[in-house]
């Protein structure tokens, strides 16, 4: 019961707590005298509701400390504990006006150091906890900029990458003057080296010269990576000279076309010949029994977005290319043929990798360890791989080369395809498609693959929607996107 001035009359105990929560506030316990002043059975005395908005006040108090000791997230938290407390709206403001100042020195060092895409990710997180004022606004409108700018110029709209720098030197004023010039630099350098490759790249197209076409396609990618015509310039002329036929056993070569290697290093004279891995050895490399449904590995080209060795089964040998390698994932450099083995678990919950020869993972060598999303796995002196698993929802993976290194054939990936492979624009994609408007989803169902889209589209010509069944030889078109399947078949399957 509470008596009419709220207090609780059972046996005194509202006085007892109170006198519990006022001694740790002065203490300085601040949480654990809020804690004692919301207890259920006391909530509603005016004393504690007196002592809940002191309490207020002290946690604005605590989060400008923990703020000024770098403890952001603390003081962050503080301040929407305080709101729950109906702390005047004009003092949080002023708060998190404060807050905002301290963290714009943590921006500004961000853009100094030509990092404005981090600049841009911090300024939206704070804001979502009403971090936010002039100095924020102004530094994210720079960041924007210049990420505008940087992405231009990956497209290779050199003009409208100028364009946009010359804003975000507007509005720089004196922060980053250093990383800004750095950055227009680079753009110029870029637009003087594609200039001539893209001239090369449209008058091998004209002609119809594949092998050039290639060569020039990957130039001009070495410089401009998001060229959108020069990435669907290499995936049509890879179509027309290495497109790879149902039951062929390699990739063929470019007869000497050593320009097409293009950052492949010195490990061959000649354009070497990427030969499909014989069936793994499950047992000894401990891996789990594979579930009913295709297996191998396949080329998926995605038009406008590039190349993928994509590989199906659940242990995938990393090795050294050559004609007589039998690694899934065949790689340039000095490696052994069989030099690692990433597993995938029967339950597709994780990856671990397997070392046959030197291996490290982040550093540190290995005989055998998980995988986690952004591991970097070294094999041998100094080729490396980054490990992602960018949907949580997806057991497939995807690696890709970091090094100097590269395989064979200009993919620009690979794809460890467990249940599904996602083709998309948000972070969860396997596969980074900008422009498409929803995702497209490869899967396994069955003894076979599916492919899911939206909208219509067609499978080797054939109207499908929403859903439909292709082959490791199909080819898709549907609205804003298009891909293809080429098999790679081992030898002896056609004996």
């Amino acid at each position: 019961m509470v008596t009419p001035d709220g207090q609780s009359t059972m046996l005194g105990q509202w006085r007892v707590v109170l006198k519990q929560a006022e001694d740790a506030a002065r203490a300085g316990r601040i949480d654990e005298a809020l804690a004692l002043a919301s207890r259920p059975d006391v909530v509603d005395s005016r004393s504690m509701v007196r002592l809940r908005d002191r309490l207020g006040l002290d946690l604005v108090g605590r989060a400008a400390r923990r703020a000024s000791a770098d403890d952001l997230v603390g003081a962050i938290d503080d301040l929407r504990v305080a709101e729950g407390l109906n702390v005047a709206p004009d003092i949080l403001a002023s708060a998190r006006l404060s807050l905002a100042d301290q963290v714009a020195g943590e921006i500004r060092a961000n853009l100094d150091a030509g990092d404005p895409s981090r600049a841009v990710d911090r300024i939206d997180g704070l804001a979502k906890h009403k971090i936010g004022g002039p100095t924020l606004r102004r530094s994210r409108e720079l960041a924007e900029a210049w990420r505008s700018a940087l992405g231009e110029a990956r497209r290779g709209e050199f003009a409208r990458a100028l364009e946009a720098l010359d804003t975000a030197d507007r509005l720089a004023g004196e922060i980053a003057r250093g990383a800004l010039a750095a950055t227009r630099r680079d753009v110029e350098a870029r637009r003087r080296a594609a200039s001539p490759a893209i001239e090369r790249l449209y008058s091998a197209l004209a002609e119809g010269k594949w092998a050039e076409t290639l060569a020039a396609a990957e130039a001009v990618i070495e410089v401009v990576p998001d060229h959108p015509a020069a990435r669907q310039a290499r995936a049509r002329a890879w179509q027309q000279i290495a497109a790879i036929p149902p039951g062929s056993a390699t990739f063929p070569s470019l007869g000497g076309a050593r320009t097409v290697a293009v950052g492949l290093g010195a490990e061959s004279n000649s354009t070497p010949v990427l030969t499909p891995s014989s069936p793994v050895n499950h047992a000894e490399v401990a891996a789990p029994p594979r579930v009913a449904g295709p297996s191998g590995r396949f080329l998926l080209w995605v038009d406008a977005v590039g190349g993928y060795l994509v590989c199906l089964d659940d242990a995938i040998v990393l090795g050294r290319a050559g004609t007589e390698s039998r690694a899934d994932v065949p790689l340039l450099g000095d490696l052994s043929r069989r030099h690692a083995v990433v597993v995938r678990d029967a339950d597709g919950s994780g990856y671990r990798i397997q070392a046959v020869q030197a291996t490290f993972v982040n550093g540190k060598a290995v005989s055998e360890a998980p995988l986690v999303d952004g591991d970097v796995i070294r094999l041998g002196s100094n080729v490396e791989l980054e490990f992602r698993r960018p949907s949580p929802f997806s057991a497939t993976a995807r690696l890709r080369v970091v090094s100097r290194h590269r395989l064979p054939l200009a993919v620009d990936g690979v794809i460890l395809m467990a249940e599904t492979c996602i083709i998309g624009s948000n972070r969860q994609a396997h596969i980074a498609a900008p422009g498409l408007d929803g995702p497209v989803v490869l899967y396994r169902q069955g003894g076979g693959l599916c492919c899911r889209a939206p909208g219509s589209f067609e499978v080797d010509g054939h109207p499908g929607s929403g859903r439909a069944p292709i082959t490791l030889s199909s080819g898709v078109v549907g609205d804003g996107f298009s891909f293809s399947l080429e098999p790679l078949v081992h030898p002896s399957a056609n004996v």
